[in-house]
């Protein structure tokens, strides 16, 4: 499939193929996906052009820049997502962590410092790479994350292995069902909100992410409620929630923590770097 034999004719014809298969900018997945193969760093590919490959690594390419051109994601492929400057194992148990969900990280990170927040809770876990990157990155005396997949605690517990966080506690809960009746300083939470309406027409490699972390029932709503409805039990006074919004929904989402007694009135809603609203901040009152 793939012309030529040395690193920059497969790169070359690597992106010409997926450009063809309807990819817009396939430059940057045909490099990762080379630098894995080669076990290099992707900014050392330039220095490498007239290095050539063996067969096996060849044949290796090849079935990867299929996969992509079948719209599979590449950090599927390779099975390894960076966030935070952190590495995480991935599979199609877990969403793939994103860039706008770090600035729910920095967010939490920043009132624990300045706040002196000890305890969170990482609702919806998925991969850990939120939990695991406030481990490494804060200075919380008390790490709990849930998930109701077993499959993506696995991996959430591999993950922190991987990244030599021990601290965290991983429990198998539907949002609040098993959590003990300690309370937390902070709730922070990147749940399912798509609609089913929304995720029919999401692109086609959202559509290998495991479906029932992407949609939420009640129109997207309901992880947002149940949190809400579950606040008082689970968070200490003047503490914190932070959640990862729909775009679409933030409005929606903002009126319901308006809405609870316990909520502190002045909820303040972060854009993301395309300028659209993407994390909650409520204090509790």
């Amino acid at each position: 499939m793939l012309d030529g034999k040395n690193v920059y004719t497969l790169l070359k014809t690597a992106t010409e193929f997926l450009k063809l298969k309807g990819l817009p900018d396939p430059k940057p997945d045909v490099e990762v996906l080379l630098s894995f193969v080669l076990q290099t760093k992707r900014s050392k590919l330039f220095l490498l052009r007239n290095q050539k490959p063996t067969d096996r690594q060849i044949l290796q390419y090849e079935n990867y820049v299929l996969k992509r051109s079948n719209r599979e994601p590449v950090a599927y492929i390779i099975g390894f997502a960076d966030f935070m400057d952190f590495e995480f194992k991935v599979n199609k148990n877990v969403l793939i962590p994103r860039p706008e969900t770090e600035i729910l990280v920095e967010v939490t990170l920043k009132i624990a410092k300045e706040k002196n927040k000890k305890s969170i809770l990482d609702l919806c876990t998925g991969s850990g790479c939120i939990a695991i990157s406030l481990a490494k990155l804060g200075t919380f005396e008390d790490i709990s994350a849930s998930d109701v997949s077993v499959s993506a605690l696995a991996i959430a517990k591999e993950n922190a292995l991987i990244n030599n966080a021990l601290n965290i506690k991983f429990i198998e809960s539907n949002i609040f069902e098993k959590i003990s009746d300690c309370k937390f300083d902070m709730i922070v939470s990147n749940p399912p909100y798509i609609t089913e309406y929304e995720y029919v027409g999401l692109e086609a490699e959202l559509k290998f992410e495991p479906k029932n972390a992407l949609t939420a029932s009640d129109d997207g709503l309901f992880f947002y409620k149940e949190i809400v409805a579950n606040v008082s039990k689970y968070l200490n006074d003047s503490g914190y929630i932070i959640l990862e919004l729909n775009s679409n929904k933030a409005e929606n989402v903002r009126q319901i923590f308006l809405d609870d007694k316990y909520m502190d009135a002045d909820i303040e809603i972060i854009n993301d770097y395309s300028g659209l609203p993407r994390i909650l901040k409520v204090l509790k009152s």
